[in-house]
């Protein structure tokens, strides 16, 4: 399959998403004030409704204790479910509150100024 295009970039706008209908499958695409872009499922799997698209996108740093007593400390861009809170990472699809929850995510390709994404580029949850 090839990668379809969802939007132009200033169609997102900055710490901001939107949802896009793949095969019939709403996938949420986000962009952050850098310029990043994201993609996982829309759908949350906490209220079970397709709304990921209109949450929060934050920031937060995770620390893993590692087996030589040392910590790791990752920087974790997520985002934040608009009814119960749950936060997703963006670059995972891990949920950051609830270890036995993990969504589908995308690569997200932009060409010129073309948002692009396909379902087959999908990283296993």
């Amino acid at each position: 399959m090839t990668a379809q295009l969802i939007c132009k970039l200033n169609d997102i706008i900055p710490e901001g998403g939107v949802c896009a209908l793949i095969e019939g499958k709403q996938v949420a695409v986000f962009r952050t004030k850098d310029d990043q872009l994201f993609a996982i499922d829309n759908f949350d799997p906490f209220s079970n409704a397709s709304v990921l698209s209109r949450g929060l996108i934050g920031g937060t740093v995770i620390k893993t204790d590692l087996e030589d007593g040392s910590v790791k400390e990752q920087e974790v861009i997520y985002i934040a479910s608009p009814i119960y809170k749950q936060r997703f990472d963006l670059a995972t699809g891990q949920c950051l509150d609830d270890d036995s929850v993990k969504l589908d995510c995308y690569d997200v390709s932009l060409q010129g100024d073309q948002v692009m994404i396909s379902l087959k580029d999908a990283i296993a949850a």
